[in-house]
């Protein structure tokens, strides 16, 4: 939108509101036309024809729609045809007003709009005086939401608020939503998603912690779903994993699941998820919460019991509030009449003793790294070798059989310095691989993960005819990884030290509308979004080159994450020599 075609300011007398109507303005454009991306139409329309008893139509009405929360209005006038349209309409309930010469003044309360519906009004007028008014209920019956044959789910914020989820994230309820199937869980005791845990970042230790990528719609692929808050597309682009945004229902007032043919407005698809913020009203509303789940009453579980380790000692807690009004200046008489800002305000924190799923590793024991490769030293990594009936280690290692090292006994002269230094990077046993399926090392981990969120919204009618909304989101986390970076895969030992990730994310909305005529109205939708995960390791020294020894000859050591994975035991090498590494070791860049 160029600034030339910018509606004029109506000047007015209060100086102060003069001022903050100009600076308000002035951000809209500026935050316009320096930030650029792809945002979604969040706002409604509502159109109808005006009639009298006898069915013909009112041309020339006075049409006016009221915000019930707020008491902002605005207005138009039906054309020759009796038919009136509001454009850029933002999700909530209304009261339509309608009056005419010759017609009683007539009330339609409690219209319920949703954001992205065409929704119509049809109004009959009764003759009589404007001074005598005739309400009219809005009855489901009564008012019609036009389709163009796309499926469509919505969660209103009664909703919201009555249903009860495992976790904080309101993006846990599109499990309700027909046509959704979890998926990705693998051949784990624990959910790809389950929504216990609040976090940007979609993976960790604990599990996944977004439910992007780990939905399925109508049968379409789980990277197919997109996430949006109030216009702004909030999934990281990069893994479609990652939710910038994650509001809790006390944030939002819609959820809205658009599954198939849908607008075009929508950019992404074909699944996408959109919530709107609560908005601020002509009187002040808030309330104060906290969400615990504590694990005393919780029992064992049954991977745990097989594997002989303690019940996951998972905490939550999550302390918030919010609060929204109209926006009041003292001494200046703005927003008197309580009908021209208003605010809404959330914050929420994080208090999270998450537990990592059991891992499960196979390690090398004290007599291999003393060069024992005999059958009984390889059978207590592999039992089936001795045990009839037994589980085969992965991989299902097998002993030293040449000649050249008889009984299976290697020199630990002939050891590479460079492999006995990446061994030691291996953790000593600890489970017994009879009853452990094979593996000799088990652990699980509980770490902290805390963080916060907020959220502000500002509502702004600039005049009748102009209105604006501003929306900030802000989320910030300490994100442990003890085990491994991001994910945990299988037979997986923990790094040398722990990464942590502070991880950050802001996010802006907005929505500038103008109705320049009854039949012309413009809408400016803005949107930015950003997601930042700077990782870095707890213990520095650990990973550092200096902390192994190396030889010439051994693998380079780069000071990243290490992700070690034991391997068997190769046989005997050939006649020069070649050195023996009884694990192997696989290095993972940081990004």
């Amino acid at each position: 939108m160029k600034l030339s075609q910018m509606p004029s300011l109506r000047i007015v007398s209060n100086r102060f509101s003069d001022l903050f109507r100009i600076t308000v303005l002035s951000m809209a454009i500026l935050l316009g036309a320096a930030i650029t991306g792809n945002a979604q139409n969040i706002t409604a329309t509502m159109t109808g024809t005006v009639t009298d008893a006898s069915g013909s139509v009112v041309p020339g009405a006075q049409v006016s729609l009221s915000n019930e929360l707020s008491g902002d209005e605005r207005k138009t006038v039906t054309n020759s045809a009796g038919y009136y349209t509001f454009a850029a309409v933002p999700a909530g309930s209304f009261t339509l007003t309608v009056e005419a010469t010759g017609f009683q003044r007539t009330v339609r309360k409690g219209i319920v709009v949703n954001s992205s519906e065409r929704v119509t009004a049809d109004l009959s007028l009764q003759i009589g005086s404007t001074t005598q008014t005739l309400e009219v209920s809005a009855a489901a019956s009564s008012i019609d939401t036009l389709t163009n044959g796309e499926r469509t789910n919505v969660l209103d914020t009664a909703t919201l608020q009555n249903i009860t989820t495992v976790g904080r994230s309101a993006a846990e309820l599109i499990k309700l939503m027909p046509g959704f199937a979890q998926t990705g869980n693998g051949v784990t005791n624990y959910p790809g998603y389950d929504g216990s845990a609040m976090g940007i970042n979609g993976n960790g230790n604990a599990g996944r912690q977004s439910a992007v990528g780990y939905f399925a719609a109508s049968g379409t692929p789980t990277s197919s779903m997109e996430v949006v808050s109030d216009g702004a597309h909030v999934t990281d682009p990069g893994c479609n994993c990652a939710t910038p945004v994650n509001p809790n229902p006390e944030m939002i007032q819609e959820a809205r699941v658009l599954q198939n043919a849908f607008s075009a407005d929508n950019a992404k698809g074909p699944v996408v998820v959109s919530t709107i913020t609560k908005a601020g009203g002509s009187t002040f509303h808030g309330e104060g919460y906290v969400s615990v789940r504590n694990p005393v009453l919780n029992a064992n579980d049954w991977l745990n019991n097989r594997s002989g380790l303690q019940r996951a000692e998972n905490k939550y807690v999550f302390p918030g509030f919010n609060i929204g009004g109209p926006i009041l200046v003292p001494k200046t008489g703005f927003n008197r009449n309580r009908n021209k800002a208003f605010f809404f305000a959330g914050f929420e924190y994080f208090y999270q003793h998450l537990t990592s799923a059991p891992v499960n590793a196979t390690v090398p024991t004290a007599r291999m790294l003393q060069g024992d490769f005999s059958r009984d030293s390889i059978a207590q990594i592999n039992p089936s070798l001795t045990t009839p009936g037994a589980p085969t280690t992965a991989g299902n290692p097998q002993p030293v059989t040449s000649a050249q090292y008889p009984g299976g006994i290697i020199p630990v002269s002939e050891f590479d310095k460079g492999g006995v230094a990446l061994t030691k990077l291996f953790p000593a046993p600890n489970a017994n691989p009879l009853t452990n399926t094979g593996f000799n090392y088990v652990l699980q981990v509980t770490f902290p993960q805390n963080g916060w969120q907020q959220v502000e919204r500002v509502d702004y009618s600039i005049s009748d005819s102009t209105k604006l909304f501003v929306r900030y989101y802000h989320q910030q986390e300490v994100q442990n990884f003890p085990i491994q970076l991001w994910g945990q895969g299988s037979n997986q030992v923990p790094y040398p030290s722990p990464v942590v990730g502070r991880n950050h994310s802001e996010s802006v909305a907005g929505d500038l509308t103008h109705v320049f005529s009854p039949s012309l109205t413009n809408e400016f939708v803005m949107a930015y979004t950003y997601i930042g995960f700077p990782n870095t390791f707890q213990n520095p020294q650990a990973v550092r080159s200096g902390a192994l020894t190396r030889s010439r000859q051994a693998t380079t050591w780069s000071g990243t994450p290490i992700s070690n994975r034991a391997a068997a035991p190769r046989t005997a090498p050939s006649p020069n020599r070649r050195p023996i590494r009884p694990a192997s070791a696989t290095f993972t860049p940081i990004c």
